[in-house]
């Protein structure tokens, strides 16, 4: 059985602290394989240091400004997704995550669509996303969904070093 369960700070914390440390590290992983860039040196402390001095950010998104969802496969917490205002028409996809046991399985695919129907909920008529060139799969899943590349946009919060490794992505409905 597949859900989306939306993020409860007093149930899901230390669950969702571990994702955002499995995510981080992949990308500190990647940023460092494919373009020799070292993720700790950037960001000036451990990986779990620096979610745990951002988990208050990382857990602030509440409807309708913002969710955050969990994908739960047979009861384990597999992946998650977020999604967050950034105007009234505009939403951005963040967070996307599905944890290396649950890939292929077209989870990915699922939690975008999720996010998507809350942000239309949420009035959004504009999704707005970046991902880092190295991570194809999720392009292929964004394209599928009719997002197209686009310039940055300046509410993007990746780090102005890392943003030349970044591609930006809208699709408008």
């Amino acid at each position: 059985m597949v859900d989306f369960v939306p993020f409860d700070l007093y149930v899901h914390k230390e669950e969702y602290r571990e994702l955002n440390i499995e995510l981080i590290t992949w990308i500190g992983d990647q940023f460092r394989e494919n373009y020799q860039l070292d993720a700790v040196s950037i960001i000036a402390q451990t990986i779990p240091e620096y979610v745990d001095d951002h988990l208050e950010d990382l857990t602030s998104l509440k409807p309708p400004e913002g969710i955050i969802h969990l994908l739960v496969v047979e009861g384990h917490i597999a992946g998650m997704g977020a999604l967050r205002k950034l105007s009234d028409e505009i939403g951005e996809v963040k967070r996307m995550y599905i944890r290396p046991l649950y890939r292929g399985r077209g989870y990915g695919k699922q939690m975008l669509n999720k996010l998507l129907e809350v942000g239309r909920e949420f009035g959004c008529s504009s999704f707005r996303l970046e991902t880092s060139k190295f991570m194809t799969v999720a392009q292929h899943i964004y394209k599928s969904a009719g997002f197209i590349e686009r310039e940055e946009y300046p509410e993007s919060e990746t780090p102005t070093i890392l943003r030349p490794y970044q591609l930006f992505m809208e699709k408008k409905e």
